[in-house]
């Protein structure tokens, strides 16, 4: 177990992982017991007629007490959404295109962050411009070579779903602002893992949900709204958990909140949302340095190992690395079943063998995996 992770919390919180070797956390992470009990809990109380409308909008403000502590910025900054893609689609139709305006993002990006920037283009008539890349890796230098003032957005992930490469978003923000454009961000490859501030790297906008590093539940999302352009975002639809008064029924003209919750439009899936805050709190209860320098040991020992048996994987600088590890082994797909069988859990993406440990696994589990390997 990587230094600053105590062996006896990670026996507690997920005690499946002793019967099996899970390294697919780029798919979906294991949930910890907390989260699963607080989800049967919340079932238990719907049959039997417990809880109420107040507690549930305390929970969901712990959320976003809990996101700001884990992402940066302030309750305020955060809101609900059922997906990333929901939050992304609802950034790119609040704001303005004027004539000739153009949308920069690249060819690594996840369906999610880039099937709706593809949409937008042709329904507004907006340019959509791709960066292409190279042995996995999109260069801020491509970025800087597509933007032109009339780019209105630079959509990125913050960590590149397949091969695993990690963007430099405050260079990528410094490049779109000059220009007076947004800087968007799916960050759900990094939230849960990455040591990182939204305020800090001077993000815009960024989407994300609990199912993946942040160990909690399909269908728990979120956006983060910045401060510096809240209040420029209109909202193309509205909806009553969007609004001034949510407990106030009756009729009258209604306005939206002047914070990130401005993006919700009705009620959550909260049995999803009632697990994602017990994940959060656990992932909380560690340093956010602790989680990144675990996951990322877990990866650089699979480097190594991967190196000694001459397997070829995507290599990049030090601050573009993460806890991905995109390999070539021989017969990718007949290993990877092979692999199932033996319930070491990977994926298989673009033809390369994807291993994405995290804060919980350990070097055990890496040599498991790798004496299968050739």
């Amino acid at each position: 177990m990587p230094d600053g992770i105590d062996p006896d919390f990670v026996q507690e919180m997920f005690p499946t992982l002793s019967e099996m070797t899970y390294l697919d956390n780029a798919a979906t992470g294991i949930p910890p017991m907390t989260c699963v009990n607080a989800m049967n809990a919340f079932l238990e109380n719907r049959i039997t007629a417990k809880g109420d409308f107040e507690e549930t909008l305390e929970n969901l403000k712990e959320i976003r007490e809990h996101l700001a502590k884990l992402l940066g910025g302030k309750r305020g900054n955060y809101g609900f959404m059922p997906n990333t893609t929901s939050g992304l689609n609802a950034f790119a139709h609040s704001i303005e295109y004027p004539e000739e305006s153009n949308v920069v993002l690249c060819d690594l990006e996840f369906p999610a962050n880039y099937v709706p920037w593809q949409h937008l283009c042709r329904l507004y008539g907006v340019e959509l411009r791709v960066v292409n890349s190279t042995d996995g890796a999109a260069p801020t230098e491509a970025f800087k070579e597509q933007v032109d003032e009339n780019t209105r957005v630079l959509a990125i992930s913050q960590v590149q779903f397949e091969s695993g490469f990690r963007s430099d978003l405050r260079a990528l923000a410094k490049i779109i602002h000059g220009v007076g454009g947004f800087l968007v961000a799916d960050i759900i490859q990094a939230a849960g893992w990455a040591n990182t501030d939204l305020v800090k790297e001077e993000v815009d906008f960024a989407a994300g949900q609990a199912a993946k590093w942040m160990l909690g539940p399909i269908g728990a999302g979120y956006v983060y709204a910045s401060d510096r352009i809240i209040d420029e975002l209109k909202p193309k639809y509205l909806g009553w958990w969007g609004i001034k008064g949510i407990e106030e029924y009756s009729y009258f003209e209604r306005e939206p909140f002047q914070d990130a919750k401005k993006f919700q439009i009705g009620s959550p899936a909260m049995i999803a949302y009632v697990g994602m805050l017990e994940s959060l709190r656990m992932l909380n209860s560690l340093t956010a340095k602790a989680r990144e320098d675990a996951a990322l040991e877990n990866a650089e020992y699979l480097r190594g190992l991967l190196r000694e048996k001459k397997i070829g994987y995507y290599e990049f600088q030090d601050n573009h690395k993460s806890p991905i590890v995109s390999c070539m082994p021989e017969d990718v797909e007949d290993l990877n079943k092979k692999l199932k069988d033996k319930r070491i859990h990977c994926s298989v993406r673009n033809g390369r063998l994807r291993v994405s440990p995290h804060f919980y696994n350990s070097k055990e589990d890496i040599d498991r995996l790798v004496e299968y390997m050739g």
